[in-house]
Formats: C-alpha cells, sequence, structure tokens
C-alpha cells in the first residue's frame, strides 16, 4: 500500500527538522501525543511488538489459557488460540498502518473520522476501559502477590500497601514516554518468556495420561469454539484497536507487520498454550495453584511483578494519549500522575470478579471503531495523510460514523445473543457489517468530507 508521496513527505519534514522554536518541546516529557512523530524518533518493528509482547505475558493472559484449555481440551483450544491470534494479527497489521502512515495516535487520528467532540466521546470509552484494566490488573497482582508472600514468608501485607506501591512504580515509569517503555519491554518479554517456558517444562513431569485427558475434556466442555475464539480476540482486540499509538514510531510497513505478528500471534499464542497444558497437567483452574503445584512459587512472584508493571505501563500510557487527545493543553506527565491515582484507586474496589465481562462486552463494542478508521483512511482517502491544519475545519461529529458504529455494536449484541450469525465470532461479524455500512453511509450522505 502505497501513501500519496506529497502529503507524507510533507508530514515527516515538517516534524523531522526541529527548529529553535521546536526544541523546547522536544524534552524527556514530550511523547508526540497531539503531534506527528518525528521520522529521527522511528524504531523497528520488534522493538515496537516487544511492548504488546510484554501485554501476552500478563496473568489474565495465562487466566485465560488456563480456562480455553480446560473447557476445550488441549487441541481444540490450540486451534483457538491460533485463529484468534492470526486474526488479531491481520487487523493490528491493517490499523497499525493508519498509525504508520499519519504518525499520529489513535485518539488523533478519531478526530479526522468522528469529528472532534465525537472523537473525545470515543476517547473517553477507550480511557475508561484501559484504567478498568489497570485497576483490575494491580488487584490482581496485589491478591495473588499477598498470597505467595504469606505463603513463602508467613507474612501478610495490606491489600492496599501493594496496591499503592505498584501504582506510584508504574505511574513513574509511564512518565518518560515510549522510549522507555520500548526498553523495559525489551528487557522484561525474554526474561518472560524463559519464566513461561520453565513452566512449560515443569508441566510435562505433571502431564495426564491419554484417557484421563479426553475424560477431562469431555466432563468441562461449555464452550463453542467459536465463543473460544471470540474470547482470545476479544483479551486483546483494545490492543488492535489502539495499535497506532505504537505503530506511528515504525519506520516502514514491514515493521508494523512484524510489531503485529511477533506478539498477538506468536507470543500470545505460545502463552496461552503453555498455561493450557499446564492448567491440564496439574488438574487446576487457579494459575497461582498452578504454579505452586508445579513448585515455581518464586518464579512466580518474579512472573507476576514484571507482567504486572510491562502490562499496566502499556495501559497507562494509552490513557494518558486518550486524555491528552481530548485536551492538547494539559501537560502529559500531570495526566500520566492523575491516570495513575485514578486507576489505582479503581484497583481498591476490587473489581476483578465483575469487571472483567463488562471490559470484555467494551472490546466487542470498539471492534467497530478500527474498521471505521481503517475504511476511513485506505478505501475513502485513498491513504492520504491526515494534516493537522485540518484540525479546525473539522465538524464535531461525523454522524455516518456514528451511525456505522452504532450498527456495528447492534450486530454485536445480536450475534452475542445468538439472532445473528455470519461466522460465529462477534468480532469478525461485527467487522464484516460495519465495514460496508460506513463505506455506503459516507458515499451516500458525506462526499464533500471526502475531499
Amino acid at each position: 500500500m502505497s501513501v500519496k508521496q506529497s502529503s507524507h513527505t510533507n508530514v515527516l519534514a515538517n516534524s523531522s527538522q526541529p527548529d529553535s522554536s521546536q526544541s523546547h518541546r522536544d524534552d524527556i516529557f514530550d511523547d508526540y501525543a497531539t503531534r506527528p512523530v518525528p521520522q529521527h524518533k522511528t524504531v523497528g518493528g520488534i522493538r515496537i511488538g516487544m511492548i504488546n509482547g510484554g501485554l501476552a505475558f500478563a496473568v489474565p493472559g495465562l487466566i485465560t489459557g488456563i480456562e480455553l484449555g480446560g473447557e476445550l481440551g488441549l487441541e481444540q483450544s490450540i486451534y483457538a488460540f491460533l485463529i484468534g491470534g492470526l486474526i488479531l494479527s491481520v487487523l493490528g497489521v491493517v490499523t497499525g498502518l493508519v498509525g504508520m502512515h499519519n504518525r499520529l495516535t489513535s485518539c488523533m487520528t478519531m478526530k479526522f473520522v468522528f469529528g472532534t467532540k465525537g472523537a473525545n466521546l470515543l476517547s473517553l470509552a477507550f480511557v475508561l476501559s484501559l484504567l478498568g484494566w489497570y485497576g483490575v490488573n494491580i488487584n490482581l497482582f496485589s491478591e495473588v502477590s499477598q498470597t505467595l508472600i504469606l505463603q513463602m514468608f508467613n507474612f501478610t501485607v495490606p491489600i492496599w500497601v501493594l496496591d499503592i506501591s505498584s501504582g506510584i512504580l508504574i505511574t513513574l515509569t509511564t512518565i518518560w514516554g515510549f522510549s522507555l517503555i520500548e526498553k523495559v519491554s525489551s528487557l522484561f518479554v525474554p526474561v518472560l518468556f524463559i519464566l513461561i517456558s520453565y513452566m512449560l517444562y515443569k508441566s510435562f513431569g505433571y502431564s495426564l495420561s491419554p484417557a484421563e485427558s479426553i475424560n477431562q475434556q469431555m466432563d468441562t466442555i461449555s464452550l463453542t469454539f467459536g465463543e473460544a475464539v471470540s474470547a482470545v480476540v476479544g483479551s486483546f482486540i483494545v490492543s488492535v484497536v489502539l495499535m497506532p499509538d505504537f505503530t506511528r514510531f515504525a519506520k516502514t510497513k514491514t515493521d508494523t507487520v512484524v510489531a503485529s505478528f511477533l506478539p498477538f500471534l506468536l507470543l500470545n499464542t505460545f502463552v496461552y498454550v503453555a498455561a493450557a497444558i499446564a492448567g491440564l497437567a496439574v488438574q487446576q483452574s487457579d494459575i497461582l495453584q498452578v504454579m505452586l503445584t508445579l513448585g515455581i512459587g518464586a518464579l512466580a512472584f518474579v512472573l507476576l511483578i514484571m507482567s504486572s508493571w510491562v502490562t499496566n505501563v502499556v495501559n497507562l500510557y494509552s490513557a494518558a494519549l486518550g486524555f491528552n487527545a481530548m485536551n492538547a493543553h494539559w501537560k502529559e506527565w500531570k495526566i500520566i500522575v492523575c491516570a495513575g491515582v485514578l486507576g489505582t484507586g479503581i484497583a481498591s474496589f476490587n473489581l476483578l470478579e465483575n469487571f472483567t465481562d463488562f471490559l470484555f462486552s467494551l472490546s466487542i463494542i470498539f471492534t467497530p471503531v478500527a474498521a471505521i478508521y481503517v475504511v476511513d483512511f485506505f478505501l475513502l482517502r485513498h491513504q492520504q495523510v491526515y494534516q493537522l491544519t485540518q484540525l479546525t475545519s473539522l465538524p464535531t461529529f461525523n454522524y455516518c460514523a456514528v451511525m456505522a458504529w452504532g450498527i456495528g455494536i447492534l450486530t454485536s449484541i445480536l450475534v452475542n445473543k445468538g439472532h445473528l450469525t455470519l461466522t460465529s465470532i462477534e468480532v469478525c461479524d461485527a467487522i464484516i457489517v460495519t465495514v460496508p455500512a460506513y463505506y455506503f453511509l459516507m458515499k451516500a450522505f458525506a462526499k464533500k468530507t471526502l475531499t
């Protein structure tokens, strides 16, 4: 896919040659939240992929692998992991290319698609979702850490102490922006990979006999294969929609492809498969009990600290970008601090048990958003780069985009309730319906906005 060379060159030329009036903004706290990333700040696809790769090793991912493995059995769950990972990777490439071409965050991109006020509503919804995940991850980390510390040292640490301590560490890390996040992820992902590999190795010593495995699988199946694939896709769909936040730093299209397939298909599938094998091997559905049974309690503690840190830094980073897109005058580091305090406060409400289903629903609802801004950039505007000078002339609301979003949401609900099905996978059906809906609505009612 090619971009109109003149537009793309102008954006990069204007942003890659810092002048004296701009130099004071290129400090350690400026992460280009509301303007294009300069060409000299771009990095390779592997380094970007390591960021979402860190998310693959988070505790919720291990839990998903264990639960789906227990529900479907090893063979069927592996197919679900692979198909779900492939769907995520393809979607991530397409949304990531939008970020690479425009060098803008996903929230800034949405202003050109949904209008200035419409994009703010979407940004707020994304921020709430990300902060919800932030709170859930901190809450999960604190609960498991408390249990581990009690078992290993016979000492109880209050949950609120663990919540606040981890919140402060994550907030301070996020303030330093993309550069540090990328470095931390590149360092920790190989370590996390080794730890999960060791868990997989230990699992083989506890493997069930074939007959026991078959009996266990037959007794526990309660999910359909399509629902399992939807669970895999839903667990990372928010990351896919927000891919431009990271691929705006990608050097080339190839780097964008690598940045998507590396975490969503390779690393994510590996973690899910390893967790499924471990859960089936020890006949446990609780990740902490699985690790303790395998005799890796100390390593589990290290894994929890690292994965929680990397995961929530990315969540907080994207949430801060969303806040900044709503008001470009806010200081980025102040936004991160406020978001960190708010996310840590959410963790204190112990939302883990009731909030995860709600977040999964948000993921399904947000899927049409990715379809809409991809159609807008590639099919309607023919890859013409969004120009920041056009912001003042943008409509408050793009009603065609809002209507298409509503159609996509309705499709997700109908599929989820069993009233409609095309592929039996909710997120795929939502995309299949949303793409032509937005395209034809814009062609019929908003031709002038495409010029």
